[in-house]
C-alpha cells in the first residue's frame, strides 16, 4: 500500500478559548468511517494517520466543527504519530475537513484552546492509500511569545491540607459554590486537585475558599484575575491559602 503525505497549512492570527473539553472527552462520540462488510468487519483499504511529531501540544481531532465526533480514540500526545485509522476516500476534486483542539499540559491537566480559524485542515483522501496528516505546528506561527493562548483565567486548588475545601463566590450569607472542571463533586478532598475556569476580573472577583465553616480570601498575592493566567493555590500548615505559582498561559511558557 502506498503512502501519501499531505502538508497542511493553517494561518492562525488570533487565539480564543474553548469550553467543554475537560471531563467531556469521554462523552464525545468516536466517529467510525471505516468501510465494513456484511458481517461488520472493517475492510477499508483507505486510512488516515495524524502526525504530531515535533509538536509540543497534545491534540484531539474531530470530524465536525461542533466537535461532537472525535476521530482519535485517545488524545494524541505531543511527539506522537497515531495508528492508521480506517476512513472513507474522497471523490476526485473533493476534500474532507478535520478540526483540531489543542491542549496546554499544566499540573497534570489538559487546558484546551482552539485557533480562531478552528484549526481546520481541508484534505483530499485518495482511495487505497494511507494519508499522513501533519498536525499544525503552532510554535511556527505564534511568534508573539507573550500573547495569551486563551482569554480565560484558570485556578488550580492543590489541596495539601487535612480537610476538604471548595471554591465559592460571594459573601458568607449568599455564596455560590463553583464547580471544578475536572471532577463531578464541588469539593476538593485532601491530596486532590481542582481545576476551575473563571472570568477575568480587575479584582479577585469575590472568590473565596471555604475550609469547613470558614471562608478565606484568595491569597493576598492575587490582586486581580488576569486574562490568560493560571493561579495555583495550596495551603499552609495552618490551613491558610497561599499562592504556589502564577503561570502565564502563553507560548513563551510552553516553549521553555
Amino acid at each position: 500500500m502506498k503512502k501519501r503525505i499531505v502538508f497542511v497549512v493553517v494561518i492562525t492570527i488570533f487565539l480564543v478559548s474553548c469550553t467543554g473539553f475537560f471531563d467531556t472527552r469521554e462523552l464525545v462520540e468516536i466517529v467510525d468511517m471505516g468501510e465494513r462488510d456484511a458481517n461488520g468487519n472493517i475492510i477499508s483499504t483507505t486510512h488516515v494517520e495524524f502526525d504530531n511529531r515535533g509538536r509540543i501540544f497534545p491534540v484531539d481531532v474531530f470530524s465536525s466543527y461542533t466537535r461532537d465526533f472525535k476521530v482519535n480514540k485517545d488524545i494524541i500526545k505531543a511527539g506522537e504519530l497515531t495508528d492508521e485509522i480506517p476512513w472513507v476516500p474522497t471523490k476526485e476534486g473533493d476534500s474532507f475537513f478535520f478540526y483540531l483542539t489543542y491542549y496546554m499540559p499544566v499540573e497534570g491537566f489538559h487546558i484546551p484552546f482552539i485557533p480562531q480559524a478552528w484549526g481546520t485542515t481541508q484534505i483530499s483522501i485518495p482511495f487505497n492509500t494511507t494519508t499522513t496528516i501533519p498536525i499544525h505546528n503552532l510554535t511556527n506561527v505564534i511568534t508573539n511569545l507573550e500573547s495569551p493562548l486563551t482569554n480565560d483565567v484558570y485556578i488550580i486548588i492543590d489541596n495539601n491540607f487535612t480537610t476538604a475545601v471548595r471554591l465559592e463566590k460571594g459573601g458568607s450569607g449568599s455564596s455560590i459554590v463553583i464547580q471544578p472542571e475536572n471532577i463531578k463533586t464541588d469539593t476538593i478532598n485532601p491530596g486532590s486537585k481542582g481545576l476551575y475556569k473563571i472570568t477575568p476580573a480587575s479584582t479577585t472577583g469575590g472568590y473565596n475558599i471555604r475550609i469547613t465553616t470558614t471562608l478565606h480570601n484568595l491569597p493576598s498575592e492575587i490582586s486581580s484575575l488576569n486574562s490568560g493566567n493560571l493561579y495555583i493555590i495550596s495551603f499552609s500548615a495552618a490551613g491558610v491559602p497561599v499562592l504556589k505559582e502564577e503561570i502565564p498561559l502563553n507560548m513563551g511558557h510552553f516553549k521553555k
